[in-house]
C-alpha cells in the first residue's frame, strides 16, 4: 500500500509518525512523511521518505504551547501559523495524491480536506483524549461526570472554527462544499475515521461505547534500538560511579517558567546532594560549571531510550512521548507541565502511583520549597515498586506492530 503521513509539531507530534513509517516499511509498504524541515533528519534517520511542509517547529511550540494561557490562545496561536505558512493546504494536497490512505495527526488536521477531494480515506492519530468519553478529559481533572464529557465539545468547537475562518476558502476553490461549525472531522461520508491513540490503554482506557474504529494501541517508537549508543567517556563514568542519578529535563520548552524551573531544580540538587543529570538548555554555562559534582548535564541529543534505564526516576514536562519512554523503563515520574496535554499526563501518572502530584505552572509559579517535596518523594523510592511493575507491563505493548496490524486489516478488508 502506499501511505502518506502528515506530521506537524513538534518532535513529540512527528516521531511517532516516523516510528509507525518504520514499521510499515519493514512490512513492505510504500511509506512517506510529509513534514516540517526541522524533522527532516529524524525521518532519514528512520529510513522513511522525507516531504516537505513549510513551516517552524520553534513557532509552533511559541504560538501553541508557551504563549496558550486561556481558552482561545489555541486558535489564535493556529490562525498565526496559517498565515505564516498559508500554501500549507497546496503542499498537503500535493503530498497526498495517489495514496491507498492517508494518516494525519491532530495539528496536520486539514489533510482531511484534500483526501475528501481526491477520495482518499484518512486515520486521525491524537496524543491526548480527543474523542468523548466521561472516564477522563484532558481539560479538567474529575472523572464520570457531565463536565468531563462536555469538555470534549470545546475541542470539536475549535477545530471546526479553525476549519471555517481557515479551509473554507480552500474548500471553495477545489469544489468542495462549505465547511459549517456542524461539519463532522469524524466521519467521511458515512464511514467512521479510523483513529489511533499511540499511548498505552495503561494510561488511556478505551472507552468501549467509543466502537471499533477507535484504537489506543500502545505508544509508537522502537527504544531497543538505541542500546548500540555510545555517550562521551565522561557520562558513561558518571552514570557508574555511584547511585543511579534522577533525570530533569523539559525538552524545547523555552519559556520564562522553565528557565525558573530548570534554576530552582539545580538549586535543590545542589542543596540537597541528590545525584542528577539534567538537560538544562535555559541555563547559562556559569550556572552549569559551578554546578557539584553529582550533577552531570546532558546533550540535546541524548536518546531517552538509551538514558532512562540507566536513572532512578525521571522529571519532565509531560509530554506523551517522554512520558512512555519514562514508564516503559520502569521509572517513577514527576510531571511539571505548562500547557495542553502535559497535566493530563502528569494527573493520570499520579492517579496510578507512578509518581509524584503534578505541578502546574501556567497560571501560577510553584515555589522551590513544591518542587522539592516532589524530587524527594522520587529520591526516597515511594513509587519505585509499582513503576517497576507498570515498567514490565508496558515492555509487553508493542504499539507499532498493534497499529501496523489494525491498518493492514481494515485497509485490505474496507477499501481494496
Amino acid at each position: 500500500m502506499k501511505i502518506t503521513a502528515i506530521g506537524i509539531g513538534t518532535r513529540g507530534d512527528v516521531q511517532p509518525l516516523c516510528e509507525l513509517g518504520y514499521e510499515m516499511r519493514s512490512r513492505g509498504h510504500d511509506f512517506v512523511i510529509a513534514t516540517l524541515e526541522d524533522f527532516h533528519a529524524l525521518a532519514d534517520s528512520k529510513g522513511v521518505p522525507y516531504m516537505h511542509l513549510d513551516g517552524s517547529a520553534e513557532h509552533l511550540m511559541q504560538y501553541l504551547v508557551l504563549d496558550n494561557r486561556g481558552d482561545l490562545d489555541f486558535v489564535k496561536g493556529s490562525i498565526k501559523l496559517f498565515r505564516e505558512n498559508p500554501d500549507i493546504i497546496d503542499q498537503i494536497a500535493a503530498a497526498v495524491k495517489g495514496s491507498d490512505f492517508v494518516i494525519y495527526n491532530f495539528l496536520g488536521g486539514f489533510a482531511y480536506h484534500p483526501c475528501e477531494l481526491y477520495k482518499i480515506p484518512c486515520v486521525r492519530v491524537f496524543y491526548s483524549p480527543f474523542d468523548a468519553t466521561e472516564k477522563y478529559s484532558l481539560y479538567t481533572p474529575e472523572h464520570n461526570s457531565k463536565k468531563v464529557y462536555d469538555s470534549y465539545r470545546m475541542e470539536e468547537f475549535g477545530m471546526n472554527l479553525l476549519t471555517v475562518l481557515l479551509a473554507n476558502k480552500w474548500r471553495k476553490a477545489n469544489g468542495l462544499k462549505k465547511w459549517t461549525m456542524r461539519s463532522d472531522y469524524r466521519y467521511q461520508g458515512t464511514v467512521p475515521v479510523e483513529t489511533f491513540y499511540p499511548v498505552s490503554p495503561m494510561l488511556m482506557e478505551p472507552d468501549p461505547k467509543w466502537g471499533d474504529h477507535i484504537h489506543v494501541s500502545g505508544w509508537w517508537f522502537h527504544p531497543d534500538e538505541n542500546i548500540g549508543y555510545a555517550p562521551d567517556a565522561s557520562l558513561e563514568k558518571f552514570l557508574q560511579d555511584g547511585e543511579a542519578p534522577i533525570f530533569a529535563g523539559f525538552g524545547r520548552m523555552f519559556s520564562p517558567e522553565f528557565e525558573q524551573i530548570q534554576q530552582m531544580t539545580l538549586q535543590i540538587f545542589t542543596r540537597t546532594g541528590i545525584r542528577a543529570v539534567m538537560q538544562a538548555p535555559l541555563l547559562t554555562e556559569e550556572e552549569k560549571a559551578a554546578a557539584p559534582d553529582h550533577i552531570c548535564f546532558l546533550p540535546d541529543n541524548i536518546p531517552y531510550g538509551w538514558l532512562f534505564p540507566r536513572v532512578k526516576a525521571v522529571i519532565h514536562h509531560g509530554g506523551n512521548s517522554t512520558n512512555g519512554l519514562g514508564l516503559r523503563a520502569g521509572k517513577p515520574t514527576f510531571v511539571i507541565a505548562l500547557a495542553l496535554d502535559q497535566f493530563y499526563y502528569g494527573r493520570t501518572v499520579h492517579e496510578l502511583g507512578l509518581g509524584p502530584k503534578p505541578i502546574y505552572i501556567c497560571k501560577k509559579m510553584c515555589t522551590e520549597e513544591e518542587l522539592e517535596a516532589g524530587i524527594l518523594e522520587l529520591d526516597r523510592g515511594i513509587y519505585a515498586e509499582a513503576a517497576q511493575r507498570a515498567g514490565r507491563q508496558l515492555t509487553m505493548e508493542n504499539g507499532c506492530r498493534v497499529a501496523a496490524e489494525i491498518l493492514e486489516s481494515r485497509f485490505t478488508s474496507r477499501y481494496k
